[in-house]
């Protein structure tokens, strides 16, 4: 009777053990789908190389075009007639239209080169006589520092140098003749909004300084600059 009930708890015995290794292997098993599911979360093998990231074809090239209007609320030259003041100055308002192609070296640093049509101011030589207008075609290289960017408006400053080809209106008998070229130089400040990724809105002002031309006629005009408000339009290539 002692050999039958202790042959029947060896049998209990092992089948527990069996039981107990049973369980020991389902628990690795579960841990393992755990761990390899916990590593399918973070990434596949590869996710943590150093190589360098496939760049896009897509990618924005840096070049831009842009398109301007503008007022110009205030113009001044002084007038001179064979070397001699007049004491009259060719100021008043006027308008310009422009446009330019531009690069973007860094996220805060651009720089483009333009050219722009503006219609200046003029003076009455007598009271009720004909006057002189004048204008000017201005082509400026010029750089432009984006100051920080809040909710799409980006407000910048900006500096640029070049050419003025500076004309001058006046009756016939004056006739002064061609135009006069001059050094010009700008500075100016402004906000600029994104519209999307592509298109960019403008507002800025400008201050011109077109040199101090002088015409074969005998007429001349002694430091003229132009104050500009412009609103223009970016688009990215």
């Amino acid at each position: 009777m002692m050999g039958v009930f202790g042959r029947a708890g060896r049998l209990l015995l092992a089948s527990l053990a069996m039981m107990a290794l049973t369980g020991a292997a389902h628990a690795a098993d579960k841990a393992d789908a755990e761990m390899e599911a916990m590593m399918a979360s973070l990434g596949k093998p590869g996710d943590f190389s150093l190589a360098a990231p496939a760049v896009s074809e897509d990618a924005a090239s840096g070049w831009y075009v842009r398109a301007d209007v503008g007022y110009v609320p205030t113009s001044s030259a002084s007038l001179s007639y064979l070397g001699l003041p007049t004491g009259l100055d060719v100021s008043g308002a006027g308008w310009s239209l422009g446009g330019g192609i531009g690069y973007r070296f860094f996220p805060f640093l651009r720089a483009e080169v333009s050219i722009e049509y503006l219609s200046l101011g003029a003076a009455s030589l007598t009271p009720i006589g004909p006057g002189v207008g004048a204008s000017a075609t201005v082509g400026l290289a010029s750089v432009y520092w984006d100051i920080i960017t809040l909710a799409g408006f980006t407000p910048y400053l900006s500096i640029g140098a070049g050419f003025a080809i500076d004309s001058l209106s006046a009756p016939a008998a004056l006739s002064p003749a061609g135009n006069s070229w001059e050094f010009a130089w700008a500075a100016g400040a402004g906000v600029s909004f994104a519209v999307s990724s592509s298109f960019s809105l403008d507002l800025g002002y400008r201050y011109l300084d077109l040199g101090s031309p002088s015409y074969a006629g005998g007429l001349a005009l002694g430091n003229s600059t132009a104050q500009e408000v412009r609103f223009g339009l970016r688009y990215a290539l």
